[in-house]
């Protein structure tokens, strides 16, 4: 067996190798795959919204609300308040998110006001706001159908906060919708008609999508309809009650829309790529290079295990090569798993893949990052005769290098009364990462994104700093090449 085949099929078959393997790609599957189903284009609201009902006993009114967060969950723990006649009564929302409380009201009355509002806290801190007032009528002795408003307060209100979110899809948008019948009752049956058109008469028989529910007081109203017809369209909406009757009609000057989905860029595919697997493989890759090269060479050259190896016809420059070649390969394999993977979970969630660019310079950084710190152990190694003395510079490597490089700048920086925001900041902080192997990813990252530091993101032109391909592709080979060749040429002294 040759010896370049044998040290690659001894380095991919240790337990170090394979553990760090394993790690390293179901890690950054879990990071791109959290990524994939969590990302969503649009900021998700955070306040809670209320349908609010009622139904009338004699002379009592029931005010009922139902609570629920952005995807139509029930919220518990949020105070709604009704004001009637200078008097407010409260109830908090259940777990159920129900908020009911009951009042009476003067006999022969037609007509209650009541002011709406809700209080919670959030973080400890004291959440309030207003509700539509409702007017209600007390020849009708329940409200019936009514679609949930969202609460204002002192912030503006987002058009998509009269919405909820699809937690599988969040570029999806629905309604949710409380129905308060006779002493509170449920629907028995409801059907939900959506269409193009405003013609109320013709879109129970002229819908794209139709849904029907039974027995049901608060219900989430998703159409069912396919994305390609939903894109770039509005609907309107129907509701009717288990005999045909209209009982909910959409406001003809405000129809829904019910996605927000637009295609991602490739920047912005990129930025989710670095902002997560990216960070975990700038760790990840420079522990496995490390150990590796330690394990695979570093300790066998200073416990003399090189010596009986050279006693077969192995010179000590096809050793170190072989060795260095197949540590190497194990690195490839580590990272172009990670990027298939990452970009097959890319394309599931997005509809499309990381552009051939991104990926062959995204597996060339962390190729070069892990081979860099895998060829400064191996120069070590023949300066070093101890295995401690290798292993405690090994470990230094990747502290400084690896660990504080983003803290040591920013300190020298501040020792020198460089301002964050100056132009002699970029560049020095840019000279530090061609500096430091694992400071690699960021000026890939600056070039393909414009967004420049790792603490703050500043955008900048990547080409008037010096971050462009050609610089890149120069710094990352003298990093494997030059530790690599000092290393070869002390190796070969020895013969």
């Amino acid at each position: 067996m040759k010896p370049i085949v044998y040290e690659i099929k001894r380095t991919l078959t240790s337990k170090f190798v394979i553990i760090m393997i394993v790690a390293i790609v179901g890690l950054s599957t879990l990071i791109a795959y959290e990524s994939g189903s969590s990302y969503s284009p649009v900021s998700i609201p955070t306040t809670p919204s209320v349908a609010t009902g009622y139904y009338l006993n004699g002379s009592s009114v029931t005010m009922v609300s139902y609570v629920h967060d952005a995807y139509g969950n029930p919220s518990k723990d949020v105070t709604v308040s009704y004001s009637y006649a200078g008097v407010i009564h409260s109830s908090i929302s259940t777990k159920n998110g129900y908020a009911n409380a009951t009042f009476s009201f003067p006999p022969g009355s037609t007509q209650l006001n009541v002011s709406v509002s809700y209080s919670y806290s959030q973080f400890r801190q004291a959440v309030s706001g207003n509700l539509p007032s409702m007017t209600i009528n007390t020849h009708k002795s329940y409200s019936g159908l009514v679609k949930s408003s969202s609460v204002s307060g002192a912030s503006a209100i987002s058009p998509l906060d009269s919405y909820i979110f699809s937690r599988t899809n969040k570029t999806n948008l629905g309604l949710e919708f409380l129905y308060v019948g006779p002493n509170g009752s449920a629907a028995k049956s409801l059907t939900f008609y959506s269409g193009y058109t405003a013609n109320y008469t013709s879109l129970t028989t002229n819908y794209v999508s139709k849904v029907t529910v039974s027995n049901v007081n608060a219900f989430s109203y998703f159409p069912s309809i396919p994305y390609k017809n939903m894109h770039n369209k509005t609907f309107y909406t129907e509701v009717t009650n288990g005999t045909g009757i209209s009982v909910f009609i959409s406001n003809p000057t405000s129809p829904s829309i019910f996605t927000v989905y637009s295609p991602i860029s490739q920047s912005s595919l990129q930025s989710l790529v670095f902002s997560g697997t990216s960070t975990l493989l700038g760790f990840l890759i420079p522990l496995l290079a490390i150990f590796a090269g330690y394990l695979t060479y570093g300790k066998d050259r200073t416990s003399g295990v090189l010596e009986s190896v050279l006693k077969r016809p192995v010179t000590r420059g096809s050793l170190i090569t072989s060795r260095f070649a197949s540590n190497a390969i194990a690195i490839f394999v580590a990272v172009g798993l990670s990027m298939v993977i990452a970009d097959a979970i890319v394309k599931f969630y997005f509809g499309q893949y990381l552009s051939l660019s991104f990926g062959l310079y995204f597996v060339w950084t962390y190729l070069i990052e892990g081979v860099a710190f895998l060829a400064l152990v191996y120069m070590f190694s023949q300066l070093v005769k101890s295995q401690g003395g290798i292993l405690g510079i090994a470990i230094g490597l990747f502290v400084v290098l690896d660990l504080f490089w983003t803290i040591i700048p920013l300190a020298i920086l501040a020792a020198l009364g460089i301002s964050t925001s100056s132009t002699a900041y970029i560049q020095t902080s840019v000279g530090f990462d061609y500096a430091s192997p694992a400071s690699y990813g960021t000026l890939v990252q600056a070039m393909f994104t414009g967004k420049f530091g790792t603490l703050s993101s500043t955008s900048i032109n990547p080409n008037a700093f010096g971050i462009d391909g050609v610089n890149i592709i120069i710094a990352g080979i003298l990093w494997v090449a030059i530790p690599f060749i000092a290393a070869f040429i002390m190796a070969r002294k020895r013969d």
